[in-house]
């Protein structure tokens, strides 16, 4: 029987924002308290202090970030595999890496975790100078299906995502390999909370709508604002509430202004993670048409989970985080998703059925079967 000493290693950690570092992180707190010691390899840390139950291992940025790759690889190679009993794989990257460096007796305490854009990167890259960085020079796709086929266990975050990374690999073979565990979300942040952001912005007469992401044009913000325009043609009331950061949210706001809807968005900037709640909380509704093919996209769930009905797309991992007509809406145009909010047809949803929902992703449940 294996020990308790697990390593996760994961380019990317909180304070850093996406959804590959929350898993990280949750990963790491949720198999501390279940009694695991835990280290986690990053390229950076800014709030120690936060992860005291945690061994927070830091690798030097010796090449600049443009070799990021060198730094990661050259840390990685010379850890002492051998104290740990649990190896665990984070983001898409990391399995690339470390295939040039594991030998059979890393891979046989190896978990990993499929998220992301393995696809995107390594087996369907388009993007030329990328492709051939990644795949000729690095070859990150041979070392990436190698860790695959080696490792003790492979964890997808979704069905989706594991069907996805399979059939562009070409690894169906590895099917009953792959364990789906929803990474699940923390019911201590996420529940509805009674506050007076309605009040002291006087919002209480209006239809509040919520966002929240990385702030970039594919996660269809573009699109959603001309929504949101005929939306206000034919119903005033409507008010726009957007929380990020990210490269897209400059062209964002000066497309609001352009449309004179400054008076109904309000750009909230970046929000703690376990302040997310209030803004859940207040919303009618929960938007994200995302034009990625999301792995598990948690905000959706995190929403619910706060009482607040989502609409997102029919596609990816998305759909398993909504239950059409029950617990928000899964759309197949754009069209579809005006006439959801300019009916209010999120008002018909039942909360029991939002909670009964959400309390099936739990994020300790998670931990106990990444590990078993």
């Amino acid at each position: 029987m294996l020990g308790n000493k697990v390593l996760i290693i994961s380019y990317g950690f909180p304070p850093d924002i996406g959804g590959t570092e929350v898993v990280a992180y949750d990963y790491a707190v949720n198999l501390a308290l279940l009694g695991y010691q835990v280290s986690v390899v990053c390229c950076r840390c800014r709030d120690r202090e936060r992860y005291k139950q945690i061994e927070i291992i830091e690798f030097p940025n010796l090449f600049g970030k443009k070799f990021w790759m060198l730094n990661y690889y050259l840390f990685l190679k010379r850890i002492n595999y051998n104290k740990y009993d649990y190896i665990i794989l984070n983001q898409s990257n990391t399995p690339g890496v470390v295939g040039r460096i594991f030998r059979k007796k890393e891979f046989d305490k190896c978990i990993t975790i499929i998220q992301g854009l393995e696809v995107e990167w390594f087996y369907k890259n388009h993007r030329l100078l990328s492709n051939i960085f990644n795949n000729y020079i690095f070859r990150l796709k041979k070392y990436h299906k190698k860790t695959l086929c080696n490792s003790r266990k492979i964890v997808a975050v979704s069905n989706a995502h594991k069907h996805k990374v399979l059939s562009a690999a070409h690894l169906e073979n590895l099917s009953s390999k792959v364990q789906v565990v929803y990474t699940g979300i923390d019911k201590d942040v996420f529940h509805k909370v009674n506050n007076t952001y309605r009040d002291k912005y006087k919002l209480n007469n209006c239809q509040l709508l919520f966002s929240v992401s990385r702030i970039v044009a594919m996660k269809g913000y573009a699109k959603m604002l001309n929504i949101f325009k005929m939306l206000c043609l034919k119903d005033p009331t409507f008010h726009w509430m957007i929380a990020g950061d990210g490269p897209y949210l400059s062209e964002l706001k000066a497309k609001v202004m352009d449309e004179s809807l400054s008076e109904h968005v309000t750009f909230l900037g970046n929000v703690e993670r376990n302040s997310l709640k209030i803004y859940y909380s207040i919303a009618d509704c929960f938007w994200l048409l995302s034009d990625y093919d999301e792995c598990l996209p948690l905000v959706y769930l995190e929403a619910q989970a706060c009482g607040t009905p989502a609409i997102g797309r029919n596609k990816g991992g998305v759909v398993e985080t909504i239950i059409d007509n029950k617990t928000g809406f899964l759309v197949n145009s754009d069209e579809e998703c005006l006439d959801i909010l300019l009916h209010r047809k999120y008002e018909q949803l039942k909360s029991e059925d939002l909670k009964s929902f959400t309390d099936k992703f739990d994020k300790i449940e998670a931990a106990r079967q990444l590990i078993s």
